[in-house]
C-alpha cells in the first residue's frame, strides 16, 4: 500500500519477485547503534510507550542488516516503466482469472465491504492482486531490514522512512508482532494489501470479527482494510472513475498531466467535443498513454486520483482500473 507517503508501497507482486533477488545479491551490513544513533535516539523516545522497552529496541535495531540494494530497489521502481509494459505486468490473462477466483471464493465479504464503504468490490479485488497477486506473494524481505536501511542509508526519503520505523515499533507491540520475522517488500510495506506500518495503524479494520487488524493472514481484513483506506480517502460510491477518449483532438495533450489530481475543467475539456460526465464545477486529468499502437488518452475523474493515494503513479492507477475492469465484465459486476 498502500501506500501513504507515495510509496508502492508498491507493494507489488512484482516487487516481491525484486525482493527475493535483492536478497541474495545484496552487500549485507549489521547495524551499529554508534554509527547510526538517531535508532538508539528513536528506542530512547519510545521507551515505555505502547509496552515497548528501550534495551530491547536496541537489541532489534541491531539485529537488523543495512542492504544496499533495497536502496537500488528503491531506485528503479516499476512504476516508472513505459505504460504498455507496465499494463503487460498486471493486466494479464493470470490476473484477470486469479481475480475472477478470488471474487467468486470471497464474494461474501468482497459484498460487505462493497456495502459498507462504497468501494467497488472489483476494485477492492485487482488492489490485491497487483499488491501482491491475490496474497500469494508477500514480500521476502525483512520488514526491519528495510525500514532501518532506509531510515539510515536513503537520505532523500529518510523523514518519511524513519517515521515509518517508528510506527512499525509501535505497530509490533500492539498487535504482538514479532519485528524481526515480519517480512514484506523493499520499501517496508506488509501484509495481504502491502499496508506500510503508519497506513497499518491508521486504516487497519478488523472484518472477520476476531477483535484483532490482521493484514498478514485474514483475507477479510485485508478486503475490509483496502476498502477502508479507500473510503477514509474521499472514494466516491457509484461516480466515474476513467473515461476513455477515441480519436483525441491535438489540442488535448496541451491539457495533459502528470499530477496526481484532476485540474482540468470539464467545460474546457467538453469545448473540444470530447463527451464526459460530469457537472461543470468538477474536474478531470487528462492523462496521455504511450501503448504499442501509439498514444492513449484518458481522462480520470475524483475517484481514479483516490487510487493514486493507494500508490502515487497514475500507470498503477490505470492498471488497478483495467483489471478491475477486466474482472468485472468477466463476472457480471
Amino acid at each position: 500500500m498502500i501506500h501513504k507517503g507515495g510509496l508502492s508501497e508498491v507493494r507489488l507482486w512484482l516487487a516481491g519477485a525484486v525482493s527475493a533477488l535483492v536478497v541474495m545479491a545484496s552487500p549485507v551490513f549489521a547495524v551499529s547503534l554508534e554509527k547510526y544513533p538517531q535508532l538508539a535516539e528513536l528506542a530512547d523516545r519510545l521507551d515505555g510507550t505502547e509496552g515497548l522497552e528501550r534495551e530491547q529496541m536496541k537489541e532489534w535495531f541491531r539485529d537488523a542488516k543495512i542492504q544496499s540494494k533495497i536502496i537500488d530497489a528503491m531506485n528503479r521502481p516499476a512504476e516508472r516503466l513505459s505504460w504498455h509494459r507496465y499494463q503487460s505486468l498486471f493486466v494479464n490473462p493470470a490476473s484477470i482469472n486469479g481475480g475472477i477466483q478470488f471474487l467468486k471464493q470471497h464474494a461474501g465479504i468482497l459484498s460487505r465491504a462493497e456495502e459498507r464503504f462504497g468501494v467497488p468490490a472489483e476494485i477492492i479485488v485487482a488492489i490485491i492482486g497487483i499488491e501482491t497477486r491475490y496474497g500469494k506473494v508477500l514480500g521476502s524481505l525483512r520488514v526491519l531490514d528495510s525500514l532501518v536501511t532506509l531510515s539510515v542509508e536513503y537520505p532523500r526519503r529518510s523523514k518519511f522512512f524513519s517515521s515509518e520505523l517508528e510506527h512499525f515499533m509501535q505497530l509490533s507491540a500492539e498487535q504482538g508482532l514479532d519485528p524481526l520475522t515480519v517480512r514484506g517488500s523493499y520499501a517496508g510495506a506488509m501484509g495481504i494489501p502491502q499496508f506500510m506500518p503508519s497506513s497499518y495503524r491508521s486504516y487497519a479494520v478488523d472484518f472477520d470479527g476476531d477483535g484483532r487488524a490482521d493484514l498478514l493472514n485474514s483475507v477479510a481484513d485485508a478486503i475490509g482494510s483496502a476498502a477502508n483506506y479507500l473510503a477514509r480517502h474521499h472514494w466516491r460510491p457509484g461516480e466515474a472513475i476513467v473515461t476513455r477518449v477515441l480519436n483525441a483532438p491535438a489540442a488535448l495533450d496541451a491539457m495533459v498531466t502528470r499530477k496526481l489530481s484532476p485540474n482540468s475543467p470539464i467545460p474546457a475539456v467538453q469545448a473540444l467535443d470530447i463527451a464526459v460526465s460530469g457537472d461543470a464545477e468538477d474536474k478531470v486529468g487528462v492523462m496521455r498513454f504511450e501503448g504499442k499502437l501509439g498514444a492513449d488518452h484518458r481522462l480520470g475523474h475524483h475517484n481514479f486520483f483516490v487510487i493514486t493515494r493507494y500508490n502515487r503513479s497514475q500507470n498503477y492507477a490505470m492498471s488497478v482500473f483495467e483489471l478491475a475492469e477486466q474482472i468485472a465484465s468477466a463476472t457480471g459486476n
